[in-house]
């Protein structure tokens, strides 16, 4: 038990780089958010003009550095054909990002059932998850308690943030960033503690 335990958390926790998913709707805004980010933590990075993003086919990734902690993003592509593919990158990722179009309140219910089929997956059931409510800036977006209504979570057992974003601006594109190692890095704290007890009782 005790050596399944360890597996599980070097796996998902005990590392320096984490491995961070980035899905939703087509559209949404998942390919700026991530040239955003990658603006504000790369030196140097060149942001591509987000008139010219377009939809992704497949996969964009990224490469951020936080003080000590790499975040490796995977971008996936939100079109409804390729949505049966981001399983496949559940297995290596440690934390999940959720983008929301604010401005589509016509898209809420298809956005209710991807994610309740997302956080279906028992992989992304036990990882930290952060909803970006994105075009927050724009008039007539939807605010983001109104979109965490709308989202269904009820098996998940790891930390879930939703924040209000523009990817477009930058507002609150830093929250996100330095969530993901902060939530992680809480959750090896309470795990070195956990292991240090149940030795202490072995």
């Amino acid at each position: 038990m005790y050596t399944l335990s360890a597996g599980l958390w070097e796996k998902f926790f005990k590392k320096k780089d984490y491995y961070v998913v980035i899905v939703g709707l087509d559209n949404a805004g998942k390919t700026t958010f991530l040239e955003q980010t990658k603006s504000r933590f790369v030196k140097d990075y060149g942001m591509l003009n987000p008139a010219r993003i377009t939809s992704t086919v497949g996969l964009n990734i990224g490469k951020v550095e936080l003080n000590n902690t790499c975040l490796n993003f995977w971008d996936l592509g939100g079109q409804e054909d390729l949505r049966s593919l981001w399983s496949t990158y559940f297995d290596e990722a440690n934390a999940l990002i959720f983008v929301v179009d604010a401005t589509r309140p016509d898209q809420f219910q298809v956005v209710s059932d991807v994610f309740k089929d997302v956080m279906s997956n028992e992989l992304i059931q036990r990882i930290p998850v952060l909803v970006a409510v994105n075009k927050s800036e724009m008039e007539g977006a939807a605010p983001a308690a109104e979109v965490r209504s709308v989202l269904h979570d009820d098996n998940h057992s790891g930390d879930l943030a939703v924040l209000p974003v523009s990817a477009l601006e930058g507002t609150n594109i830093d929250r996100c960033s330095f969530f993901i190692p902060t939530t992680m890095g809480t959750l090896v704290s309470k795990l070195d503690s956990w292991f240090e007890r149940y030795e202490g009782k072995s």
